[in-house]
């Protein structure tokens, strides 16, 4: 089959997205592997149609009017198993990774357990948790070069990961097709004990509903303690490690819990969360984020910055 044939016209991208929040593409493809990825670009650029990708729609915020371009979304889930090593397909989703990396007793993904999306979405933003994240697992990547028209292999230090990003969040032209992750041999009783640890936090800490997880990225100590000695020593106090400041904990301290601009709805168990209560449009959350970072700047002089992608605007 054509790749054209396979392009789909006015495709509702909300019910693809953890926010269930987006409009209609003017083209869509599910490119389910590399070559796919290269034609469907091809065809873009014949086309003079302007692109955009996305993989699992689980730290994106995609606007919900009509997005005039192709709309690729990476939807490989191939995975091949050699020993402790994985080669994952782009779309795979990490959740299935992780299990998979359960039953065979490999270690180095148990703190991704409960996070959505796709292996490609978390090498894309450094994914991470509970001190850990993307970047320690990752051996190489394979990407397209859109502008030399190539793929190419990424080695870990060439990714340029980090914290919340990396190298792909920096330019438009590499786009992640293949992640090669190496994990390591545990015993199982182990793996489960850190399974069962981070299963029990997440659901004691994070609420349910439609939300794109965190919202804003963690800030480091050393910079609130520059911008703000109080509110640091008040950091400090509540318990603060590895020198990070939570912006849930700003945003809670700013007393927005509950703080709610249309649909969208600061959670009341998670400040850092903001939940989708009732049909909200993209401009609630938008409008809400804007409200709370001129908070923190107005109270604290602390710029918060958005860990979610926009995508459309």
């Amino acid at each position: 089959m054509s790749i054209e044939k396979k392009i789909i016209k006015n495709k509702l991208l909300a019910p693809m997205t953890s926010f269930k929040i987006g409009g209609l593409a003017k083209f869509f493809i599910e490119a389910k592997n590399a070559e796919e990825v290269k034609d469907a670009i091809l065809w873009a650029n014949m086309k003079k149609e302007k692109i955009i990708f996305f993989s699992g729609g689980s730290n994106i915020l995609i606007n919900d009017t009509k997005i005039d371009c192709l709309i690729i979304k990476l939807s490989d889930t191939n995975l091949l198993i050699n020993n402790n090593e994985l080669i994952c397909g782009s779309g795979l989703s990490l959740a299935r990774v992780v299990i998979i990396a359960v039953d065979r007793n490999l270690t180095g993904l148990e703190w991704a357990i409960g996070i959505p999306g796709t292996v490609g979405g978390a090498v894309y933003g450094n994914a991470g948790a509970f001190g850990k994240s993307m970047a320690t697992i990752v051996k190489n990547i394979v990407v397209y070069d859109i502008k030399n028209n190539i793929f190419s292999t990424f080695s870990n230090k060439q990714c340029r990961f980090g914290y919340r990003d990396s190298i792909f969040k920096q330019t438009d032209n590499l786009i992640i097709v293949k992640i090669h992750l190496i994990l390591k041999n545990n015993l199982p009783e182990k793996i489960k004990e850190l399974i069962k640890k981070y299963i029990s936090y997440r659901n004691a800490t994070q609420p349910k509903g439609f939300s794109a997880g965190s919202i804003f990225k963690n800030l480091t100590f050393d910079y609130v303690k520059s911008i703000n000695p109080d509110l640091a020593s008040q950091a400090k106090k509540a318990g603060i490690t590895n020198n990070k400041v939570s912006a849930s904990w700003v945003i809670d301290k700013l007393g927005l819990k509950n703080k709610q601009i249309g649909g969208a709805k600061v959670s009341e168990k998670h400040a850092g969360f903001i939940i989708n209560t009732d049909q909200a449009k993209a401009k609630d959350v938008i409008n809400l984020i804007n409200f709370i970072k001129q908070e923190a700047k107005t109270k604290y002089n602390i710029n918060l910055e958005e860990e979610i992608q926009y995508l459309g605007f």
